[in-house]
C-alpha cells in the first residue's frame, strides 16, 4: 500500500501575516514619534510660545515628486494679530519645525504631492490640518466608425 497524501511543505510563515507584522512595528514607532512630538509641543514649545505672546501658529506645508517641507511658520496672539517674527523666531522656530514636521501627513510630498495648513493653538492645546492630495488622472476613450 502506498501512501498518497501529499509530504507537507516546510513551515514557512504566510507572507500576508510578516507582512501585517512589518506593518504593525512600522506603526509602532510612527506612534512613538508622535508621542514624543507631543510631549515636547506640551512641555517645552507651547510654554515658550505663551511665553512671547503666541496663541497660534499657522505652518504651511507642500511637496511633490518625492521632495517636499514646511514652506512657512506664521505667528499670532490671541486677537489674531501677527506677533514680531524676529524674536518668536529666534526662541522658537527650529525647534517648531521639526516638531510639527511629525504631524504631516505621511507620504505628502510623493508623486504629485499635497499641500496643507496646520494649525498649533497653543491656548486650546490642539493640532489641526487641512489637507490636500494632488492625483493625476488619466481618462481613455476610443471610438469606431464605419465608413
Amino acid at each position: 500500500m502506498t501512501n498518497t497524501e501529499p509530504t507537507p511543505a516546510p513551515c514557512i510563515p504566510d507572507p500576508s501575516e510578516e507582512f501585517q507584522q512589518i506593518l504593525a512595528r512600522l506603526q509602532q514607532a510612527d506612534e512613538a514619534r508622535l508621542k514624543q512630538a507631543k510631549t515636547r509641543l506640551r512641555g517645552e514649545i507651547m510654554p515658550r510660545l505663551k511665553k512671547w505672546g503666541v496663541a497660534k501658529i499657522v505652518v504651511d506645508y507642500s511637496g511633490c515628486g518625492d521632495s517636499g517641507g514646511i514652506d512657512g511658520i506664521s505667528y499670532f496672539d490671541a486677537a489674531g494679530q501677527p506677533v514680531n517674527m524676529a524674536l518668536v523666531q529666534t526662541a522658537s522656530d527650529p525647534d517648531i519645525g521639526d516638531v510639527v514636521y511629525e504631524f504631516l501627513p505621511a507620504g505628502f510630498e510623493n508623486n504629485e504631492g499635497g499641500q496643507g495648513t496646520l494649525t498649533l493653538d497653543a491656548e486650546a492645546g490642539s493640532v489641526k490640518i487641512a489637507h490636500s492630495e494632488n492625483y493625476t488622472t488619466t481618462m481613455d476613450s476610443a471610438r469606431e466608425f464605419t465608413l
